[in-house]
């Protein structure tokens, strides 16, 4: 059984999707993270979070939590359950800022985006060493998938538009 979508923005819908995964009695053994938006102009989610933040990071950190009991089961000594989470290179200039991980004081979209990417990398990072010291049968992994041709470029400046439409054959996936 494969379920390929999970709408991250709301909590209370990624508990709905966790509810009906469960329901189905399935074994788990990939759960991708791959939701997100980029450089959105500031708003917040469902829930009241900054989107950034709660559709990349967030969203991400409830779902896994959500399902990690279903990976563990599911993964074996030869066969580890995997969580793999999309991240971004951005997260090299991110900065987590504790006091504000809302970006309420001063929003900008590329601190935003990259506070969010950071976030969950980190995350990652602790969960990988947390399952390990635990002798978990599953394995975390955080990867950037490179310059990617989606629709997460929406919001970019127009110079950047037309850069991305005529080399994107060239650079992109």
């Amino acid at each position: 059984v494969e379920f390929s979508y999970c709408d991250l923005t709301s909590m209370k819908s990624i508990r709905q999707f966790v509810q009906r995964f469960r329901a189905k009695n399935c074994p788990l053994h990939v759960l991708v993270n791959n939701a997100g938006v980029m450089l959105v102009p500031e708003r917040k989610t469902e829930d009241g979070f900054e989107e950034h933040f709660g559709l990349n990071y967030l969203g991400h950190f409830l779902l896994t939590n959500l399902l990690l009991d279903a990976l563990k089961q599911s993964g074996t000594h030869s066969h580890n359950a995997r969580i793999v989470t999309v991240s971004s290179a951005t997260h090299y200039v991110g900065k987590l800022q504790l006091k504000d991980l809302q970006s309420r004081c001063s929003y900008s979209p590329h601190g935003a985006y990259a506070q969010s990417k950071l976030a969950l990398v980190l995350f990652t990072y602790q969960l990988q060493h947390l399952l390990t010291a635990n002798g978990s049968h599953v394995t975390a992994n955080v990867v950037d998938p490179g310059v990617v041709n989606t629709d997460l470029y929406k919001h970019v400046f127009w110079v950047v538009k037309v850069v991305k439409w005529m080399t994107a054959w060239l650079l992109f996936k």
